[in-house]
Formats: structure tokens, sequence, C-alpha cells
């Protein structure tokens, strides 16, 4: 009977937020692992099928890795740094903030659309169950990633409106991950950049007076 897996997601959150550096051998192995994944689900995968499809010896991949699970979270980790990453490096050199806002959920759809975190997410229950029935750190982490991204305000009710919108957009963004996209015409940048502002800029051009009144941007 396959183990079930076991994520501290508090670890997890904390290395894609900051920078999982890997060498060229753990590199390997979150490559192998996440094909693995992919392919045949995290429960019926074992280090040593890991190690084998690296390329790396066991002993190699046990230095790095005590056990499968913590090799399911540097995959995790990893994926979700270069989510948060892509996102970031979209805005540079936009400068109206609703057009950076929207530029970087576009660009979210597009790397969610061919990151392996997604097929994992929506084929292997525990990981869909952390961005569902028990996504709150995720949500939470994620929001505090962009309140900062938005920098910072100095009257409560305005850190309340940036927190909630922040959320919304978290919110709006899982959902799209987990369940695909719909109306928006993901295969079209134009068009779902037009629809992507019809349907945030209600909620970003109140957001974008907030931070010019705080100096912001």
């Amino acid at each position: 009977m396959a183990r079930p897996v076991v994520i501290d997601v508090d670890d997890v959150l904390r290395s894609a937020l900051g920078d999982p550096h890997t060498d060229d051998a753990t590199g390997r192995i979150l490559d192998a692992a996440a094909e693995l994944f992919a392919i045949r689900g995290i429960r019926r995968c074992s280090v040593e099928e890991i190690a084998e499809r690296s390329g790396v010896g066991r002993t190699t991949v046990y230095r790095r890795f005590e056990q499968r699970d913590q090799i399911v979270e540097a995959v995790l980790a990893r994926e979700c740094h270069r989510f948060f990453t892509s996102i970031m490096s979209s805005t540079s050199g936009v400068d109206r903030f609703e057009d950076q806002v929207i530029e970087a959920f576009l660009i979210g759809l597009h790397t969610a659309a061919s990151s392996v975190l997604t097929e994992l997410v929506r084929t292997q229950p525990e990981l869909l169950a952390l961005f569902t029935v028990d996504a709150a750190p995720v949500i939470a982490a994620a929001t505090g990633f962009l309140v900062a991204a938005f920098g910072p305000v100095a009257e409560p009710s305005q850190q309340e409106q940036v927190a909630g919108v922040a959320e919304m957009l978290v919110r709006l963004a899982i959902s799209l991950l987990v369940s695909g996209p719909g109306v928006i015409p993901v295969d079209d940048d134009e068009a779902s950049r037009a629809t992507l502002h019809s349907l945030l800029d209600p909620l970003l051009v109140p957001l974008a007076a907030v931070r010019t009144s705080a100096g912001i941007g």
C-alpha cells in the first residue's frame, strides 16, 4: 500500500518566496521527480525510482533528501518560485499600475498552463487539497507577497483595501490554476488583456489612487 504524502506547507512557502537555489545534481533529481509525479502520481513513486530516472546515485539523492516527501516539497517550492519570479519580471518597464497587474496576471496564466505544478495540483489529491479546502496558508502567503509588491500605505483603511484586493486576485488566480480558464481567452493576449481589464479595473483603479496618495508609483 502506497504511503500517504505529508507536506509541510510552511517549509514549501518559505522556500518558494526565497531563493531555492539548486546545484546540478539536485536540479536533475527534481526534474526527474516532477516528471515521475506527473506520469505515475506521487504516492506510487519511490526515491529509488527518482534516483534511477535522474541518473544520480541513490546515495547522492539521500544526502540531499531523507525521504520522498522532502523531494515533493522541493519540487513544489521550485515551481512556485518560478511562478512568482515570472510574474514579477513581467511588470518591468510597465508604468501604469493597472497594466502592471494585468501583465502579471497574463504571464501567470501562461506560466500556469505550462507548469508541472498545474498538472500536479489538478491530478494529485494531496496537492489539490492545498489549493482548495486547505488553502488558507497558501492564500495568506501569496496575499502577503502581493501586498509587499503593491507597496506600503499608511492609513489602516487603505491597508485593508490593499489586502482585500490582493486576496481577491490570489483567489481568482488559484481558481484558474485549479479549474482552468473560462471566459478569459488565454490563447489571445490582446483579448485576454481586454477581458482582464474589464474584470479587474474596478478593483485596481481605486487601489492605484491609494498608491498615488501614498507617493507610490
